[in-house]
């Protein structure tokens, strides 16, 4: 990141989708000096908390766009006041895709309901907005079907959080022999799309490590 980038700036625990634009100033000590965010729908300073979890996204030179997840460390004065944030090692960007949401491979426990019928079935893959599901036998589901998901989400820290969302069947495919049910989110709230979001990057940042 060069000084002046502009960076975006997502808190990951906020109760509305909020995001902020806030500008690099200084890079020193292994952290991220930036002046004051700017709320992207109001127009006003933001003032940041210590401690507070963000998730930060930029463009480089390249045009190509990257994200990272930080905190927030402290404040200094100097020409201008700036708020310190944890730098990210190579190892923590992820490269962004040019889609609205990255769909991350990853095998999970779901549990789907539609009507009176429920099924236990696992992921293929997952992202913000939908996921894919194995169609295990005796599954009477079809494109169109409104449903219910109880997802199972393993944490980086080591938790595991429980997730209830409505869905809608876009369609059915094979591969390799298998079928598979894709499903599109409907109605999430800001902060399940934001735990969603952190459970994909986290599966991003343990596939780059392996």
């Amino acid at each position: 990141m060069k000084i002046g980038t502009v960076l975006t700036i997502e808190p990951m625990h906020a109760s509305q989708n909020d995001k902020y634009k806030s500008r690099l100033v200084e890079v020193s000590g292994g952290k991220l000096y930036i002046d004051y965010p700017i709320n992207m729908t109001t127009n006003k300073t933001v003032f940041l908390i210590d401690g507070m979890q963000l998730r930060i996204s930029y463009t480089n030179e390249n045009n190509d766009a990257y994200s990272f997840e930080t905190e927030v460390k402290g404040r200094k004065n100097a020409n201008i006041p700036m708020i310190l944030l944890d730098k990210p090692g190579e190892k923590d960007l992820i490269k962004v895709q040019r889609r609205q949401f990255v769909r991350v491979n990853t095998s999970i426990d779901v549990a789907l309901r539609t009507g009176a019928a429920k099924y236990h079935t696992v992921t293929e893959d997952i992202s913000a907005g939908g996921l894919s599901f194995i169609m295990k036998n005796g599954m009477s589901i079809k494109k169109g079907d409104l449903i219910e998901l109880f997802l199972v989400l393993p944490m980086r820290n080591g938790e595991t959080q429980y997730l209830k969302v409505s869905g809608e069947i876009t369609r059915t495919k094979m591969i390799d022999r298998v079928e598979i049910g894709m499903v599109k989110f409907k109605d999430l709230t800001a902060l399940e799309r934001q735990l969603l979001l952190r459970y994909t990057f986290e599966c991003q940042l343990k596939m780059k490590e392996k």
